[in-house]
């Protein structure tokens, strides 16, 4: 099992237990050694969990302290927090895919395409190392809107980068990335650079499909 998947694993069963009301408002969780023992995993792996929740607003971390729950009724706000992450989700691919039928239609200019490639490469070598790709998806992305040479269209992908953010750390890669999303990402960038639109255009829904799926497996 992947450390994203014990990952996401361990997230859905905390949050299983504090909707129980097994761990109550302002309640302390158990300490990272004490999950890490109950679950089987290692602390690292613990402490990503609970960072999902607190990029959910389901508990506050405390330097020295530990992870306490701050939802009064975390239904609501699990689902609240669904609804406005799927939603980032879905604008994502409502601009992305705008983007890639502009982009197909007038060629981008040499500094688009340099900076879709130099991005590129930059995700591959972090997949390659296993090291973090977050910055890096941050300027692929960013990088394929700019290809429809709007600034008004990169305005709108800037909005969205807090939200994005949190949709990254929550995400079953976190902050790396699997041989699979970047084949994707490939496919995506063979969209601008060569006009290969309908191919990027379902790359580009798979990609965005795959966080609403897990954000609803997540929080049901």
């Amino acid at each position: 099992m992947s450390a994203g998947t014990q990952r996401s694993r361990v997230a859905d069963q905390l949050l299983q237990d504090i909707r129980a009301r097994r761990y109550g408002p302002g309640e302390r969780l158990p300490s990272e050694r004490r999950l890490s023992e109950s679950f089987g995993v290692s602390r690292p792996v613990v402490r990503e969990a609970l960072g999902m929740l607190s990029s959910l607003g389901l508990v506050d971390i405390q330097v020295g302290r530990g992870a306490f729950v701050t939802a009064k009724d975390v239904a609501v706000q699990s689902q609240d927090a669904q609804r406005s992450l799927v939603e980032v989700t879905v604008m994502r691919e409502v601009i992305e895919c705008g983007v890639l039928g502009v982009a197909t239609r007038c060629d981008p200019g040499a500094a688009e395409i340099a900076e879709v490639e130099a991005a590129l490469a930059e995700l591959e070598r972090c997949v390659a190392h296993g090291t973090l790709a977050t910055r890096a998806d941050h300027r692929f992305h960013r990088a394929i809107v700019a290809c429809a040479r709007s600034a008004t269209a990169v305005r709108l992908w800037e909005d969205f980068t807090g939200e994005i953010s949190t949709v990254l750390k929550i995400s079953p890669n976190g902050s790396t990335m699997d041989e699979a999303t970047l084949e994707r990402h490939r496919v995506l960038a063979a969209g601008v650079l060569r006009g290969e639109f309908e191919q990027a255009r379902q790359a580009c829904h798979d990609l965005h499909e795959d966080y609403r799926r897990f954000l609803r497996d997540l929080l049901g």
